[in-house]
């Protein structure tokens, strides 16, 4: 089951259907659906069947969790998924677990990302005793790759995406990481 996760000034806390249609506003943001979903405008159903699959996962501790900053409410999601299957056409990928974040605009800029993505960070490396996350960023989503580098990812190939070229990413987790510290294994070149 996934657990709620403290954040500074805020919580993460497990997705569920009942939040569809703020995760569907979010989705349908165009600047957040540039790079997650290509482009292309999620039909609600498929949100909610996203939200359903997060449900059935956590009973393996993965899934979404909703962003809730102190006093604003929802700022956005994250999760920790397997890797899609295009992307596990990479050997670096296969049976990888890769997390993936999403910001109302409005909560950008704020260290909001980092926040949330080394909470679920911590609970890969802790809870759920994982040894390493990969994640797959478009090329042209230069945020999102300033956000795996900050957060100790580093990039290991390129791979043919369906919309864009992306860069691979492989962070070793440490077991019990500092708080407010890099959660990956610092790798000698």
């Amino acid at each position: 089951m996934t657990p709620v996760l403290p954040i500074a000034d805020g919580r993460l806390r497990p997705a569920t259907v009942h939040d569809l249609d703020r995760v569907l506003g979010l989705l349908h943001d165009e600047t957040v659906r540039r790079y997650l979903c290509d482009e292309i405008c999620l039909p609600r159903e498929t949100v909610r069947d996203m939200l359903t699959r997060s449900e059935t996962l956590a009973e393996t501790g993965l899934g979404f969790w909703v962003i809730e900053q102190r006093p604003s409410g929802f700022s956005g999601m994250v999760g920790l998924q397997p890797v899609s299957t295009h992307v596990m056409k990479s050997p670096l990928m296969k049976d990888g677990i890769e997390p993936l974040i999403a910001l109302k605009p409005s909560c950008t800029g704020l260290g909001l990302a980092s926040a949330a993505l080394r909470s679920v960070m911590r609970y890969a490396g802790t809870s759920l005793a994982l040894d390493r996350l990969v994640a797959a960023v478009d090329e042209p989503n230069e945020r999102s790759r300033r956000l795996m580098q900050r957060t100790g990812f580093k990039e290991v190939g390129r791979l043919k995406g369906p919309a864009h070229g992306l860069v691979l990413y492989e962070c070793q987790l440490v077991a019990d990481p500092a708080p407010s510290g890099n959660n990956c294994v610092q790798q000698s070149q």
